[in-house]
């Protein structure tokens, strides 16, 4: 079989087509429905196409041709799609040939709200780079927490409290943060990136003792990638317990997972794995271990290939 991949480029037809596309995706909520007219990917003589979420899926099954299968992003309950974003995504789901997300716990929402047949209904796990993302060696110096993302689920508020009460009873504790969210925090807590840092994450999780994800619920799967970095890496993860995240975090053994907005529990999870450096260092080299069984770029390579075959 020949597969495409619905991935938009910008538009080569100058500056007014450009604002046309910038004005479709900002009403559809990020659809690339410009984009994909102008790129004729379906042209291409491919027998499949694999979209990687809604912004290229809708798109590709708007145009019609070649079966699709739709990766789910950020779609949840029809209630919480914006009015054109949820139109357009109820007319077309329904006629993928598959519709697969990287969190489980989306699935059955496709079904209940979407009209997706269970039987077009697929999880594929999430897959990283381990060659890039290697396990590194223990920090030089113990107490850092490090954390990154700045999407709507991120609970760096929850966060910040946790970790400062960790350090009110161990002072030498501090967090490392990626993100271009506002927070406040008492000073001298956080240490704060807001540039993107590409390659240069490696480094942070290098220097941490621990990576730890704050999450206000969801079912998106928001928080995965930093997560399955930070245990490539080495490091064990305290984490929100949304639904389908303990698909990637086995509780007690590569991380510890947490109720959604419990400080207290956050923080207790977090100096639990600090105060421990045998059990957190043997969590993380499992961790570490287990993404390169179940969670490399090979192995989702293999799902989404069986997935597109089976169509």
């Amino acid at each position: 079989m020949r597969f495409a991949s619905a991935g938009f480029g910008p538009g080569r037809s100058g500056r007014a087509a450009a604002r046309l596309a910038r004005a479709v995706r900002h009403r559809t909520d990020g659809y690339e429905i410009v984009e994909a007219a102008a790129d004729h990917f379906r042209g291409r003589g491919a027998d499949a196409v694999l979209a990687y979420d809604e912004r290229t899926g809708v798109p590709a099954l708007l145009d019609g041709g070649a079966p699709v299968a739709a990766g789910i992003g950020w779609l949840t309950t029809r209630a919480a799609a914006g009015r054109v974003h949820g139109a357009l995504a109820a007319r077309t789901l329904p006629r993928a040939a598959a519709v697969w997300a990287q969190c489980s716990a989306v699935l059955p929402l496709m079904d209940s709200d979407w009209g997706v047949a269970r039987s077009r209904l697929h999880f594929i796990p999430l897959g990283i780079d381990t060659d890039f993302y290697t396990e590194q060696p223990l920090p030089a110096e113990p107490g850092l927490v490090m954390s990154a993302g700045e999407d709507r689920f991120r609970d760096h508020g929850l966060l910040i409290r946790a970790v400062s009460a960790v350090r009110d009873r161990r002072p030498e504790v501090r967090l490392e943060l990626a993100s271009g969210l506002p927070f406040q925090a008492p000073e001298g807590l956080v240490t704060l990136h807001t540039e993107r840092l590409n390659g240069r994450i490696r480094d942070v999780y290098r220097r941490a003792s621990v990576a730890a994800v704050a999450l206000h619920p969801t079912v998106t799967g928001s928080g995965l990638t930093v997560v399955l970095e930070a245990m490539a890496s080495g490091r064990p993860v305290v984490v929100t317990a949304n639904p389908g995240v303990a698909d990637y975090v086995d509780h007690g053994e590569t991380g510890l997972l947490v109720l959604a907005g419990d400080v207290d529990a956050f923080a207790g999870a977090t100096e639990e794995l600090l105060a421990d450096d045998d059990r957190r260092i043997e969590m993380g080299r499992l961790a570490a271990a287990r993404v390169r069984e179940r969670f490399t770029t090979e192995v989702m390579a293999d799902h989404l290939a069986r997935m597109l075959r089976a169509m």
